[in-house]
């Protein structure tokens, strides 16, 4: 059964796609388009470059993570993503984004405009840092006549551009709704994105024939990556007992 995927932003909680992939895949499920806003373009580039996800698991895990980000000692940004590392080479191996195997669309948004801007042709590497450059963490990134940041900003989970496939939808999203926040910097700067991406989600969940998230994503921090495994095993048992037997009802909710 071919289906088109959309996959959220939400940091490291990413890991937690790519064991929906590996269980829908293993289901019976062909993937023939992707959409996804920040670490979900990223994944979903990725994967149609022909990585897998334990691949993609086990280069995440890596030391070779924490070296891709550097303190920018507050130039327009507290970060900056060093794109000739050999980690983006290693999870992006390809140039372009139609390079790729699998048709892929890549969600920022351009600060200028202040547009949602999709991208299905163009350097790989640099638009997937692009769809991840959460302001003000990173610096938005300049590409042709477009200053370009985190895609999740105003479409966290890009079901949009898969509707005229005219294949069934699943969305798997890295925000489940989650009432509370704590009361510290962080906790505030969390809590205030969450509650944007959370915004323009809701929206969307509609488009999805099946739509997966999980409650107990909201456990894992946002930028901790001592948990990668254990977000990738809730995806793969998030999504295990989906088939394409699901896609007969109308409409199928997975949490």
């Amino acid at each position: 059964m071919k289906i088109s995927l959309a996959l959220s932003g939400g940091a490291a909680r990413g890991a937690f796609h790519l064991g929906v992939i590996e269980a829908l895949v293993e289901n019976g499920f062909e993937i023939g388009v992707i959409s996804g806003s920040s670490i979900g373009a990223i994944v979903g580039v990725s994967y149609a470059s022909g990585v897998s996800p334990k691949e993609q698991l086990e280069i995440f895990c890596s030391s070779e993570l924490k070296k891709v980000i550097k303190f920018n000692y507050l130039r327009r940004s507290l970060l900056k993503i060093d794109i000739k590392n050999q980690f983006v080479e290693k999870i992006i191996p390809i140039k372009n984004i139609e390079d790729t195997k699998i048709k892929v669309y890549v969600t920022t948004i351009d600060l200028i405009s202040g547009k949602v801007i999709r991208f299905e042709k163009g350097d790989a590497k640099t638009l997937c840092m692009a769809s991840s450059a959460l302001i003000p963490l990173f610096k938005p990134i300049s590409y042709e006549n477009w200053q370009l940041a985190d895609g999740g900003i105003m479409d966290n989970l890009p079901t949009k551009p898969l509707k005229e496939h005219n294949l069934p939808i699943i969305g798997v999203d890295l925000h489940p709704k989650e009432i509370g926040f704590k009361n510290s910097f962080s906790g505030l700067i969390a809590r205030t994105l969450y509650l944007s991406w959370r915004a323009n989600t809701i929206n969307h969940i509609n488009d999805c024939n099946i739509y997966i998230t999980n409650d107990k994503l909201t456990k894992y921090g946002l930028f901790k990556t001592t948990h990668l495994r254990d977000l990738y095993e809730l995806g793969l048992q998030s999504a295990k007992k989906i088939t394409p037997k699901d896609l007969n009802v109308t409409k199928s909710i997975c949490t």
